[in-house]
């Protein structure tokens, strides 16, 4: 029967060793036509599936844990600090952060202070000539992939083994990895303004315009005496004139309230939408020098409302995936064939517009519209990459769970701050529905399937409530580990105002606590040695002995020191002193991730990105579904990590790495 055709995987703790240490070499031997279908789905939480497989809302899932012999999703280790892009690195270097060097969305360089994307950094061109006020590039922008280590499938490669991987998380610009393999970049992938993804908002509602230009920009327009709004959308910036300005193209919109539509006139185009409509993707040209030279990219807009108020929404400026701008594929020409038989999708990391809903610019049923749009967008791209797979190994990534049980936690969790003033009514099975969607793409994948397929569904973490803002800059001021010069300019990002000569500590992203080292901070004051390591002990103990005091609850459950987790290896000095480990419920808040001092230590979250998972790792595991039978003797040291993952389905392929693996 099924079960019985099945190789059989044991993942003990001394097989994962075998599985990590051999990593790239796994593949060689491949005689074909054996097929590997891999899906990445974003913070699938093992307790969800199991509530959901059990109410019957899962059949594919469920009926893929019966082919594995698993009475349920396995729990599978995620990393320390579980951030995606720190866990997507785990999966594909099968090596913890030691070794590829991501360990939070943001770092820091140490010696300006300065903050920095952790995944990736686009140079400008290096060879350039001036000619009166222009700078003629030589050669292009240089994107660099910052992730070290080499992926798990460089063997594959080597072993003749066709490789594909959509929307490959932490992989922008895409590695070189070799002949046989496709790649198209996910999360990490900017957009063309060169941010993780900024949304433009025209309105003449003064109460929509604030000073708050987080995540986008709210642009205020007027109605001239003619009935037309005349808009200037923002492009990246123009790095063949001096001092790069930012280019921008003007457009205009023309209101008819009759109807309830508008017109919008773009250069060389015009759309007309009604109030609630999206539209398809819309190509434009921003000049860089008129006649002569542009860069390309798409948007969608949405049209909110054209009275009493004009709301207009312009998504992200996307990278055009028949002409990016940067590369986003490998070969370059994957991401065409692709657009070519799906339609224009979304390149930017991050496609859902959670920022659009957390300032107001989307409403709850907006925002849904919004990530539906993506979904079909995925599933589209997903069938065609089924249809087009004969043999090797496929990997997809989904990301639509992750960033909607963000956004809609609230809908589970009766705790939270915003439970109540929820529409459950409309929202309240949102999750559920999202997860119905991914087990119909399950199913898809097991309907093509035959007895040389293996499937294995995993994610790089589960989920929390998100309930309580811990501002651990404020705590480290309160409790003398750090201090101010300039109190006016607490609030200001980037540590301004702060003491650097009489400061120990600073946190910085999501789960990062640093020391201000000597010799290796700008200021430093705490000595290498001794000090530094009187001091961590100090703030784990106090850490982890702060308490809510609304609820008596813990709010760090552990303090993970980076010289205990990563002992005897060499660090960068992007790396943090000790990265924070929540308990369930807490998080960093805004303000500390980059760098602010706010009046409070803790406060609710009333954001509407209601679950997390930037927590305690033990707290968020993340799920294992698979063909392949894994053994889980039921104490989780002994259960897979997220790293095992890659390396173990690379095995079927030829030669398992590491003795005793196969049975």
């Amino acid at each position: 029967d099924t079960l019985n055709r099945r190789r059989f995987l044991k993942l003990s703790a001394a097989g994962s060793l075998g599985l990590i240490a051999s990593g790239a070499g796994c593949g060689r031997g491949y005689s074909g036509p054996a097929r590997v279908i891999a899906l990445g789905i974003d913070g699938m939480d093992p307790g969800l599936v199991s509530r959901f497989s059990e109410a019957g809302l899962l059949p594919n899932l469920t009926r893929l844990m019966e082919m594995g012999g698993q009475p349920g999703p396995i729990r599978l280790g995620t990393s320390n600090p579980p951030q995606s892009p720190v866990a997507w690195s785990d999966f594909i270097t099968a090596a913890d952060p030691s070794v590829h060097g991501i360990f939070d969305f943001i770092h820091r360089d140490p010696s300006t202070m300065r903050p920095f994307l952790a995944t990736s950094t686009v140079s400008p061109p290096s060879n350039v000539i001036g000619v009166g006020g222009y700078r003629f590039p030589l050669s292009g922008s240089r994107p660099e992939l910052l992730r070290e280590g080499e992926p798990f499938w460089s063997g594959l490669s080597e072993a003749g083994v066709p490789v594909t991987l959509v929307k490959l998380p932490v992989d922008f610009p895409p590695a070189m990895a070799g002949s046989g393999v496709r790649i198209l970049s996910g999360l990490g992938t900017p957009d063309l303004r060169g941010s993780q993804g900024s949304f433009t908002f025209f309105t003449d509602d003064p109460l929509s315009v604030t000073d708050d230009t987080s995540g986008g920009i709210v642009s205020a327009v007027r109605e001239s005496a003619d009935g037309v709004y005349r808009c200037r959308l923002t492009g990246p910036p123009n790095s063949m004139l001096e001092d790069s300005p930012l280019t921008d193209l003007e457009f205009s919109v023309r209101v008819d309230r009759s109807s309830n539509g508008a017109r919008i006139d773009l250069p060389g185009r015009r759309l007309v939408l009604g109030t609630g409509e999206w539209s398809n993707w819309v190509p434009l040209d921003f000049p860089l020098i008129a006649g002569i030279s542009s860069v390309g990219g798409m948007v969608r807009f949405y049209l909110g409302q054209t009275e009493p108020h004009l709301r207009l929404y312009v998504s992200p400026i996307n990278m055009d995936p028949m002409d990016p701008a940067l590369p986003i594929s490998e070969p370059e020409s994957f991401s065409r064939s692709l657009a070519r038989s799906t339609g224009r999708f979304y390149t930017q990391g991050f496609p859902e517009d959670t920022k659009a809903l957390s300032r107001g610019v989307l409403s709850d049923a907006e925002y849904r519209q919004q990530a539906m749009i993506v979904l079909a967008e995925r599933e589209k791209l997903w069938e065609h990459s089924l249809n087009e797979f004969r043999d090797g190994f496929l990997f997809f990534y989904f990301s639509s769970l992750d960033l909607n049980v963000h956004m809609f936690y609230r809908t589970l969790d009766p705790e939270s701050p915003l439970h109540s003033s929820t529409d459950l009514a409309a929202f309240g099975s949102v999750v559920q529905e999202l997860y119905s969607r991914i087990d119909r793409c399950v199913g898809m994948a097991m309907e093509g399937s035959d007895r040389d397929t293996e499937i294995a569904v995993f994610s790089d973490h589960g989920f929390a409530p998100f309930r309580r803002s811990f501002n651990l800059n404020t705590w480290l001021l309160r409790e003398g580990f750090a201090s101010l010069a300039d109190p006016y300019q607490r609030h200001r990002d980037g540590f301004l105002g702060t003491d650097w000569s009489s400061t120990a500590a600073y946190s910085l992203g999501l789960n990062g606590l640093y020391l201000n080292l000597r010799g290796r901070e700008k200021d430093g004051v705490v000595e290498p040695g001794a000090e530094a390591d009187s001091v961590l002990d100090a703030l784990r103990e106090r850490l982890e002995s702060v308490r809510d005091p609304d609820t008596g609850r813990g709010i760090v459950d552990h303090l993970h020191l980076t010289r205990d987790l990563f002992a005897g290896r060499d660090l960068p000095d992007h790396a943090p002193d000790a990265i924070v480990g929540y308990a369930s419920g807490y998080r960093a808040s805004w303000d500390t991730i980059l760098g602010s001092y706010p009046d409070e230590v803790l406060c609710d979250n009333l954001d509407p990105w209601s679950g997390t998972h930037c927590i305690d790792p033990d707290r968020v595991p993340g799920t294992l579904i698979t063909s392949l039978p894994v053994d889980d003797g039921g104490d989780w040291p002994s259960t897979p990590s997220l790293r095992d993952v890659g390396p173990a389905l690379c095995s079927v392929f030829g030669h398992g790495p590491g003795s005793g693996v196969w049975i």
